[in-house]
């Protein structure tokens, strides 16, 4: 239910329906503080996607490149599925939608064409896009849809050991910080089983370099956790 007056209590130049006038009224939002003392209105259920994250590699077959399927294993979850990191390898691997070969570190790798299908088949239908921009992956999250993105680690974790300059990990988002007063956006809060760090904040600069620059590749779902879980109510 969207609220006539969520931000009463505060001062009156948070105006959230002038700031970001496309947002959902089914999808959650508060003010915060970002970890540098930023105010800022988030924009996302973070504190309950965050739960929807572990280290990937846990799973019987040996593959620790699962990031892909991992995340696609979160996104399921938002949308109430109960399944796990090995029902989805198991099902990677059984309809040729992963990498099988190399060191451990490269088998379960996925492509977002693959991870299309596999959120398709287990009945959460889903495509990709590309040329994204931080704007276009703020307004996915703001209407509820899941969302896996396609960057560079190395420059999400800031070490060089992974950097090449290319999409070489894959991370969900979950949840976008805009400034209270300008509605510019602040950054990101992502689901990484590359670490198991969840709802880590991410900001747009960050964002932009590891993302946008190298294509904005990301995979959405056709619509929103929040808009299935109210079809399953009634």
């Amino acid at each position: 239910m969207c609220l006539e007056d969520p931000l009463e209590s505060r001062d009156a130049r948070y105006e959230f329906p002038r700031l970001s006038p496309n947002v959902s009224c089914d999808v959650p939002y508060h003010l915060d503080v970002l970890p540098d003392g930023r105010e800022t209105l988030v924009t996302g259920d973070v504190k309950t996607l965050s739960e929807y994250c572990h280290r990937q590699g846990d799973n019987p077959f040996g593959f620790r490149g699962t990031c892909g399927l991992c995340s696609c294993e979160g996104i399921m979850r938002q949308f109430g599925l109960e399944v796990t990191e090995a029902d989805v390898v198991a099902y990677a691997i059984a309809h040729g939608l992963c990498y099988v070969e190399g060191d451990s570190g490269m088998r379960g790798g996925s492509t977002v064409v693959e991870q299309v299908r596999i959120l398709s088949d287990f009945g959460v239908p889903a495509h990709h896009e590309s040329t994204c921009s931080l704007e276009d992956l703020a307004a996915s999250l703001e209407h509820g849809r899941g969302v896996i993105v396609a960057l560079d680690c190395g420059v999400l974790w800031d070490d060089a050991n992974y950097y090449d300059g290319r999409a070489n990990h894959a991370v969900t988002p979950i949840g976008v910080a805009r400034d209270p007063e300008t509605g510019q956006i602040q950054g990101f809060y992502v689901n990484d089983t590359g670490t198991g760090e969840s709802g880590r904040f991410v900001d747009a600069a960050t964002m932009d370099e590891a993302w946008v620059q190298l294509g904005g590749t990301c995979v959405v779902t056709d619509r929103g956790h929040l808009a299935n879980e109210q079809r399953t109510a009634s």
